[in-house]
């Protein structure tokens, strides 16, 4: 199969995200070291930034691995946009996972914006819209 520079883009992109979401999801918030950007930032709508900096970003998976209990987690819906070095990625996600002691469900738009840093795909910003 032949693909156009923008098709092969979105797939980089598409795995990029499998392995985001693989890393965290089994425990290995570390490897997110190599796909997110040293000016990474990510927010939370309704709440504001949570992460500014590769490092304070992959720390807030941390922070979330750390304290919850994954019960399940779906996502679908994926879309993918590219401009030359600029890509947009979301999909719709739900979360089933316990708390200090509490069952929590939530769902939503996960928004990645990537960015092609000397040819390498890098995270740059990403945000939560809670669906509720």
């Amino acid at each position: 199969m032949i693909f156009n520079a923008e098709q092969q883009a979105r797939e980089e992109i598409r795995q990029i995200l499998k392995r985001i979401n693989g890393a965290w999801m089994n425990g290995h918030p570390e490897r997110l070291q190599d796909y997110f950007h040293d000016d990474m930032v990510i927010s939370q709508l309704g709440i504001g930034r949570i992460g500014i900096g590769r490092q304070a970003c992959i720390q807030s998976y941390e922070d979330f691995i750390n304290r919850a209990v994954v019960k399940k987690i779906t996502e679908s819906d994926h879309t993918i946009d590219v401009w030359r070095d600029t890509a947009v990625a979301s999909y719709t996600y739900e979360i089933d996972y316990e708390m200090n002691g509490e069952e929590h469900s939530d769902s939503g738009q996960d928004v990645f914006v990537f960015i092609r840093d000397e040819g390498n795909w890098l995270a740059v910003w990403r945000t939560l819209v809670p669906s509720k």
